[in-house]
């Protein structure tokens, strides 16, 4: 409504420019709420392991911890569940019913079967797409003499319980509580910001999880499509199962390469040849369904540069940032 030459809102009576810069604020602080509270569950989570180191120091338990593969997987397991699933868990339910809704939904199963299906091969071509732009990018950093830390060497078992537990602490676990904290409790809220915002913003978070750059720069590709199909198929599931596939053929390949590097290398590359030519088709189908959700983008909205400050340039969201380069430069802190 126009008075005195100036459009008013005549829900509150204030001019609607400023009306509206009072809603960017609000949005700008929305954004920033948010990401402090998933910064803090980043650094929750990467103390997990300063916090073992104490916990085993303190107690003399170390030796009998380092000896016992079967015991370091079950206690990944807890750490996990304590140091990542709860912080997002807390954050879930102190988040607006809005945005409780929304993760909520995110939870439920994909609505189409079709569109789940054609989500899996695809998912997975991207996936090691993203491997091997990560490995390109850190064989670059080498030649220019930079080392990027990748995760350190370890024992891989073969065989009886340690096997078993080595394979279920790395598939299950990972793929169901980060898809919930990543895909479900960080992305949802974001995505009245826009959706490839919410997407971009919480592959980085994924990335900035794990700590060095060769996995990060891999989690921040993979977080994308694990983002992407979440929305497309209005259901967190297919990236979950994605997420579990991509870490079972790691637990094969790592296996293999324990007992048969040869027969590892073969399976490696049939593995990719199928999967990529199964990910080429399904793709085609994936974006020519009819069904499936398309990203959208809020109006109005903000400039996506004050969207980006306001993510990223807060303490918690620097200090993840900070920890990665640390990492990535001197190796384990």
């Amino acid at each position: 409504m126009k008075m005195d030459g100036k459009f008013y809102d005549v829900s509150n009576g204030f001019p609607f420019e400023n009306n509206f810069h009072a809603q960017n604020m609000k949005r700008k602080k929305d954004i920033k709420s948010h990401a402090i509270r998933i910064g803090v569950c980043i650094l929750i989570f990467l103390s997990a392991p300063f916090v073992l180191g104490a916990i085993l120091g303190v107690t003399g338990l170390f030796d009998i911890y380092s000896e016992n593969l079967s015991l370091q997987y079950c206690i990944e397991m807890l750490l996990m569940v304590v140091f990542l699933f709860l912080p997002f868990f807390a954050v879930y339910s102190i988040s607006p019913k809005k945005d409780k809704d929304k993760i909520a939904l995110s939870l439920e199963k994909p609505k189409s079967p079709l569109l789940f299906a054609l989500a899996i091969p695809m998912g997975l071509m991207f996936c090691f797409a993203g491997d091997y732009i990560s490995s390109v990018i850190a064989t670059l950093f080498e030649q220019i003499g930079i080392t990027l830390t990748s995760v350190p060497d370890f024992e891989v078992p073969t065989e009886g319980t340690g096997l078993f537990l080595f394979a279920f602490s790395t598939i299950v676990p990972p793929a169901i509580i980060e898809e919930f904290a990543l895909r479900s409790v960080t992305m949802q809220p974001l995505r009245k910001f826009g959706d490839k915002f919410a997407i971009i913003m919480t592959a980085l978070v994924f990335g900035l999880m794990h700590r060095n750059a060769v996995q990060g720069i891999f989690a921040f590709i993979a977080g994308i499509i694990f983002g992407y199909i979440a929305i497309a198929a209005d259901s967190v599931w297919p990236a979950v199962i994605v997420h579990a596939l991509n870490n079972s053929f790691s637990v094969i390949l790592s296996v293999l390469n324990e007992t048969n590097e040869e027969v590892a290398n073969k399976v490696y590359a049939l593995v990719v040849s199928i999967v990529m030519v199964a990910g080429v088709f399904s793709a085609m189908f994936f974006f020519l369904f009819a069904k499936r959700n398309k990203l959208r983008n809020p109006i109005p909205i903000l400039p996506v540069k004050e969207k980006v400050k306001s993510f990223l340039l807060n303490i918690p969201m620097v200090i993840s940032m900070v920890i990665m380069i640390l990492y990535t430069l001197f190796g384990d802190l």
